[in-house]
């Protein structure tokens, strides 16, 4: 529980688990679907879901059409080979960086059974000087789930079989939590929890994507289907206030409320990103400030959001980008702020139930 001004606010910390702690990787986000059905149930007036997996809930009436964008998927593994002795090389579903590979206990998703396993490589006693210097990277790797080769064919593990990590979700101390796939279960829960609350005065689609981490696929697809006004992805972006990053390079906080993305993209040239619409953004500054909810402006070098493909659906969708802050993103125990997701939710509360700028 937490408390802002004479306000007593709970969030449902055990829906934020369900989706951390639930798996699906881009292209098999199997886990997901049910639990924001659920969690949406009897608080929107419609939930469909499209052929891919991309869901979509809808509230309120209106001339205008806003859709807002979480994605449900997860960075992830697929099977790549499995050998005669039934070790299994993998390839990898979205950034993941191979120093956090090693010794990870994961869960492949057999057709027939799931099964555990851990990611090995070669003990740091058997290497030579030089190979101890250097970064083991993932292709030298593999995964040991103690079972023979037929055993796993016969669980259904074959090329192509998702691979997802063990983790639990844990709450730490001031309002902290840590998971894994924070990166974006965070914002479909953010979503979820505002669609419940909102009166919108326009329609609003709330819209679970799938494939983001492999190119913002769903989002793609779903703004060609909603053909909405104005576009809002929900995701998460670097908190930098921990030791070996500087202010200048990774300036947002946690704590300090979600952020209104001005710009994001590549770290050389912001290319393949998205500036977002200056309207759109200055609407949700204005909101922000005019209900004294705390938000924090950002320039993301190094990666985009669903907001990108939005802005580029049809014949172009005025869009922006609310980000919440995110500890060691893209690892497998991201860590958030509680605070920062009921005022992420406060803020799109007031965009669903406000006049659209357009």
């Amino acid at each position: 529980m937490m408390e802002k001004g004479d306000e007593k606010l709970v969030l449902d910390i055990d829906l934020l688990r369900r989706l951390s702690e639930a798996h699906g990787v881009s292209g098999s986000e199997f886990d997901l679907g049910q639990i924001i059905k659920d969690g949406l149930e009897g608080n929107v007036s419609r939930i469909t879901e499209d052929r891919f997996g991309n869901i979509f809930a809808e509230k309120g009436q209106g001339e205008r059409t806003i859709m807002v964008a979480s994605h449900a998927d997860e960075i992830g593994l697929i099977v790549k080979h499995i050998d005669e002795k039934g070790f299994i090389r993998f390839a990898k579903l979205g950034g993941i960086a191979d120093q956090i590979l090693p010794a990870q206990r994961v869960l492949i998703h057999g057709a027939k059974k799931k099964v555990p396993g851990v990611i090995g490589c070669k003990a740091v006693h058997v290497m030579k000087d030089e190979e101890r210097k250097q970064l083991v990277t993932y292709d030298k790797m593999f995964i040991d789930t103690g079972a023979t080769k037929e055993q796993l064919e016969s669980y259904g593990v074959r090329v192509g079989t998702p691979v997802t990590f063990l983790r639990g979700m844990t709450e730490l101390e001031n309002d902290l939590v840590v998971g894994k796939a924070m990166d974006d279960r965070a914002g479909c829960f953010v979503l979820i929890e505002a669609l419940k609350r909102a009166s919108p005065k326009n329609r609003v689609v709330g819209v679970f994507t799938v494939q983001e981490e492999v190119g913002l696929r769903g989002a793609t697809m779903s703004a060609f289907a909603v053909k909405p006004d104005i576009g809002i992805a929900i995701d998460t972006t670097i908190a930098g206030d921990h030791p070996e990053l500087s202010e200048q390079d990774a300036p947002v906080k946690l704590g300090k409320g979600p952020t209104i993305v001005i710009a994001d993209g590549r770290k050389d040239s912001l290319g393949g990103g998205m500036i977002s619409n200056p309207i759109i953004r200055n609407w949700l500054v204005e909101l922000a400030e005019s209900n004294k909810i705390p938000y924090q402006l950002e320039v993301l070098e190094g990666g985009t959001t669903d907001a990108a493909a939005i802005q580029m659906s049809q014949s172009g969708i005025p869009s922006a980008c609310l980000s919440i802050p995110s500890r060691y993103v893209h690892s497998f125990s991201e860590v958030i702020s509680k605070k920062d997701l009921e005022n992420c939710i406060e803020l799109l509360v007031k965009a669903m139930e406000s006049n659209t700028p357009f």
